[in-house]
């Protein structure tokens, strides 16, 4: 027997009727389940989304935005000075941006980056 048949037997709604008919087909295929589901979900990020777990979300997007900020304008910078270069340096042109401080300090960087990473095995 259908929710609809159950539900009509109890009295007359023609609203009600309408309504339990359209959900009748999420009912047969299971996909109310996904939505109960969902609401459940909700729910819980709710409960879980108390002010320090806002402030530490916030933190980390802020954090995240900044890098990809920084990033994005190192890699404009050396598109830029590449762009200028009329040819590839050669390998020893290469060796010779070792000389330059803030090339070691990016190299550094990079090298500490992958030491950190290596740690966390």
């Amino acid at each position: 027997m259908e929710v609809t048949d159950t539900l009509a037997l109890q009295g007359e709604n023609p609203g009600l009727e309408a309504f339990l008919n359209k959900l009748q087909p999420l009912l047969d295929g299971g996909r109310l389940d996904n939505l109960v589901d969902l609401a459940s979900l909700l729910s819980d990020l709710v409960d879980l989304l108390d002010a320090a777990m806002v402030e530490k979300l916030s933190v980390q997007f802020e954090q995240a935005t900044a890098l990809s900020w920084n990033l994005g304008n190192a890699i404009r910078l050396a598109k830029a000075q590449t762009r200028q270069e009329t040819t590839p340096p050669s390998l020893y042109g290469l060796l010779l941006l070792l000389r330059e401080p803030q090339t070691r300090r990016g190299f550094a960087l990079v090298l500490r980056v992958l030491n950190a990473i290596g740690h966390q095995d």
